[in-house]
């Protein structure tokens, strides 16, 4: 593109950043020298009491917490898009006609959308890799939800049965009983398996709604609303003023209610636009940081190319170059990353739908 250079690309694609996302403060950014990732899952921040003994004896040495270890390869994420030959003309056009004093803006806004299309593409599937595999404990990539048919990638973190659990009564009808039942329940599970409190619930938008309309909440919260109006549903600010109210019973718990929406393109052409977070779970965890997001540089930027622009910023590579016949320009967007959770084994997952856990 006329007037399109390396510095220009690179000061465009360094604007941009992840703000809207949740998984780089879920999952921060750590750089990898190898196409694999390595998580050694410990019971690690465990509170291990000295042992008091008389002066002069032999210190007894503490067993040492096994390690499960967690392998995996980073996967090639990747996204393209073009412009036709129209398209192209029309760019011409507006160079053509914007004379010896360019309007650089609209010049710029033509090719950038391009560029920003592909990083927001990146960034869309890490944030549903992500928030699938802490709300189900495990991800997998079909022809349903992966528009490439090359390749397929699964993820099970095998939690552990007795920390995937449901609810003694769904919260269906409005009455379920999540604070003096579900919530106490998952927190002892928590303690008495992993010796640790839990001080975050997640749960997307729908989840929290149907939580926060249960009967028990909404009058266990009616002093904490503004309004105090009878029956009204307590927002997210009034219930996680009750859990901190009763930091005795809760030990802290607060709720991060996840507002998120990706769309996906199936291999069979299909577009859906949802929340990565399932609906119906809340997961336990004792940190908002579950692990990191490992990523490697692609190889491609340092592939020599007189003919490709190329900008790389945090773990995405944007690529701009041309085609002869038909006419293209080709934008794309690669990325080596892999969201990593290790906190998986020290969560609890429930479901707040059914007595027991019923999600794939």
């Amino acid at each position: 593109m006329v007037g399109l250079k390396q510095a220009d690309l690179q000061a465009v694609v360094s604007s941009y950043n992840l703000e809207q996302y949740y998984y780089p403060t879920l999952f921060p950014l750590r750089e990898t020298s190898l196409l694999s990732w390595r998580m050694l899952e410990a019971q690690a921040g465990l509170k291990v009491a000295a042992d008091v003994v008389a002066r002069g004896a032999s210190i007894p040495a503490k067993e040492r917490k096994s390690m499960d270890k967690f392998y995996g390869e980073i996967p090639k994420l990747s996204i393209a898009r073009e412009k036709n030959e129209d398209e192209l003309t029309d760019y011409d056009l507006m160079v053509a006609t914007s004379g010896e004093n360019p309007d650089m803006r609209s010049l710029i806004e033509f090719w950038a959308d391009d560029t920003k299309y592909c990083w927001h593409g990146i960034a869309a599937r890490a944030e549903w890799i992500a928030l699938q595999q802490i709300s189900l404990g495990k991800f997998s990539l079909t022809a349903d939800n992966n528009f490439s048919v090359v390749s397929q990638y699964e993820m099970d973190y095998r939690i552990p049965a007795k920390q995937k659990i449901g609810v003694q009564t769904a919260y269906n009808e409005g009455k379920g009983r999540p604070l003096t039942q579900d919530i106490p329940r998952a927190m002892s599970i928590g303690r008495n398996e992993h010796g640790v409190t839990y001080k975050y619930a997640f749960m997307n938008v729908d989840t929290f709604l149907k939580f926060s309309s249960q009967e028990e909440v909404i009058k266990r919260c009616m002093p904490y609303t503004l309004q105090n109006v009878t029956g009204e549903t307590p927002d997210l600010l009034t219930v996680n003023t009750y859990l901190a109210k009763h930091a005795e019973s809760y030990r802290g718990l607060q709720i991060i209610v996840i507002d998120q929406e990706i769309t996906l393109q199936s291999g069979k052409g299909k577009h859906e636009t949802l929340n990565p977070f399932a609906n119906d779970v809340i997961l336990f965890s004792e940190s908002k940081v579950l692990g990191n997001t490992y990523w490697k540089t692609p190889i491609d930027v340092k592939m020599p190319s007189s003919s490709t622009l190329k900008a790389l910023h945090a773990h995405t590579l944007i690529k701009k170059y041309s085609q002869e016949s038909p006419v293209k320009e080709i934008t794309e967007g690669i990325a080596n990353l892999f969201p990593v959770w290790n906190l998986a084994g020290r969560s609890v997952l429930m479901q707040i739908s059914a007595s027991r856990w019923e999600k794939n």
